[in-house]
């Protein structure tokens, strides 16, 4: 059954967003008119719905009855209608609990995701700044680039020539960048440290999604070191190109160029380390 009546209104500045409810008019969720930006919604539909709980969960709207339902709950009702079962273990107390856990997790972290910034043209939903959110999102991918560092150094950069350090320097190096960056953190504004933290993290944890393919294609075939080479030139012009789009988004270029010339410095040190052997 297609859900033809309700209205999802969605962050049109959010990509994720955007991708998603995109689907679901794709795959007959919704209708074309049931898929609205905030910034094209009508001053009715808004007046209907809890502003300050939708910049935070997707606001799900019955223009007949009113009724609205926001994050797990408006996606659970949307699944729903093609699947009644999914809505049925959605709704099991420690299953749902769960799913608004993760719903949570991604919602209030995800400007710091996507680093876009809101339009002056269209409505600002950016979310609530959540503290607990906050530090789990970063304590979890930091937890998980840490983890990337064992298959990068095994399958990746011990195949290249002039590398010479061991696990334990490589992670020993890697705790010594963390605690820089928590340093240059705490001299700079709550709200700005915070973002320039999840920046760092995010470009991280770019830089080791990049870096998959080549350490399976090291696993499993060694295509050789030009193969290598080219493939990690092309990662870096990437990942410089995201450092000044995310430190842009954090306010960071136009303010602090003192941390800027940190950050290259530290890449630097880093190429330096990785390659050039000190004994």
């Amino acid at each position: 059954m297609e859900n033809t009546d309700k209205i999802l209104i969605y962050d049109d500045d959010c990509p994720l967003c955007a991708v998603y409810t995109s689907a679901f008019v794709k795959s007959g969720l919704l209708t074309t008119e049931g898929r609205k930006s905030f910034t094209a919604v009508s001053p009715e539909l808004l007046h209907t719905i809890n502003w300050q709980r939708s910049v935070n969960e997707i606001p799900l709207l019955d223009p007949g009855t009113k009724q609205v339902w926001y994050g797990i709950d408006a996606l659970l009702e949307i699944l729903g209608q093609k699947c009644a079962l999914i809505k049925t273990i959605g709704r099991v107390k420690p299953i749902n609990w769960f799913l608004k856990k993760l719903y949570s997790f991604i919602s209030y972290n995800r400007k710091v995701i996507v680093a876009v910034k809101t339009s002056p043209l269209k409505v600002d939903c950016t979310p609530s700044f959540n503290l607990f959110y906050r530090l789990l999102f970063l304590v979890t991918f930091l937890v998980v680039n840490t983890l990337m560092i064992l298959p990068v150094h095994q399958h990746l950069l011990t195949q290249l020539p002039g590398y010479s350090l061991s696990l334990i320097q490589l992670l020993g190096l890697h705790a010594s960048m963390v605690a820089l960056n928590c340093i240059v953190a705490l001299f700079l504004p709550k709200q700005t440290a915070f973002d320039y933290l999840g920046q760092v993290n995010m470009l991280t944890l770019v830089t080791n999604l990049l870096l998959i393919p080549l350490v399976l294609t090291d696993a499993y075939i060694q295509p050789g070191n030009w193969v290598n080479y080219g493939y990690l030139i092309l990662v870096s012009i990437v990942v410089f190109h995201e450092y000044f789009r995310r430190m842009t988004f954090a306010n960071m270029l136009d303010r602090y160029q003192l941390v800027l010339s940190i950050n290259l410095a530290c890449i630097m040190g880093l190429c330096i380390c990785l390659f050039i052997p000190f004994n």
